[in-house]
């Protein structure tokens, strides 16, 4: 009896201490939060309508060619043409109109950018052989297509117990937030249709903040580790 309650006396402390957990798209990586328990930056993107699929930038394949003799020949044909510095891709940021501006400086170091808009249409149907023909018209071998999510918590610090008045309570540092990002990007051949999957290491990051400065850090981590995340998944697709 004892231990139970002591147990749930550890699970009351633990959820006191996390205040918050979510997950959010890098298309729509706005600030979400309370300011004196009123909202205090939506974080809604009005463009974002939701995220592509793989399947959306690879196509479906038809039923009648998925026979046990053409797995056979895409597996031998399954090689990749190589990607090199200068060369011209096309760049997907999945669920925003454009590649969020850290990823297209990065890139541009890199490749010829042509960034195109990775909101879902409405009909997908022939999306996956329209963008193909699209890039091959404006000379574009690849297709760069990727994701990500930020995955944040918020745990109350000793700073909360004391902020009584409020002026004064919202500059004491009464929160530390914790985030992370997790990327996937996929590169696609379009001369031959042909895919490589990367996943670069995720990165985290942690900052104090108070009720007067908690979108700015929270902004600040977005950005650090956007910054982080894009250059680990071009560094990985230029080292296949």
């Amino acid at each position: 009896m004892r231990k139970t309650i002591l147990a749930l006396a550890v699970c009351g402390v633990l959820a006191l201490a996390l205040t918050g957990c979510e997950t959010r798209s890098i298309s729509d990586s706005g600030y979400r939060g309370e300011y004196y328990g009123r909202p205090y930056g939506s974080g809604e993107n009005p463009l974002y309508k939701g995220e592509l699929s793989e399947m959306d930038i690879l196509g479906a394949a038809p039923k009648a060619e998925a026979t046990e003799e053409n797995i056979h020949k895409a597996f031998e044909s399954a090689q990749m043409a190589a990607l090199k510095r200068g060369d011209k891709l096309m760049l997907i940021q999945s669920g925003a109109m454009v590649p969020d501006d850290a990823m297209l400086e990065e890139a541009n170091h890199y490749f010829a950018i042509a960034p195109f808009s990775g909101v879902p249409p409405t009909d997908k149907n022939g999306l996956a052989g329209s963008l193909r023909l699209r890039a091959a018209q404006g000379g574009y071998r690849f297709i760069l297509c990727y994701w990500g999510v930020l995955e944040s918590a918020q745990r109350d610090q000793e700073g909360k117990a004391v902020s009584w008045v409020p002026i004064v309570g919202g500059l004491v540092p009464d929160q530390k937030q914790q985030m992370r990002i997790r990327l996937k990007g996929l590169l696609l051949d379009v001369l031959t249709g042909n895919w490589k999957m990367y996943t670069p290491e995720s990165y985290s990051d942690e900052k104090y903040n108070s009720s007067w400065n908690r979108e700015a850090r929270d902004q600040q981590l977005v950005l650090a580790l956007k910054q982080k995340g894009y250059r680990a998944l071009l560094d990985a697709v230029l080292t296949q």
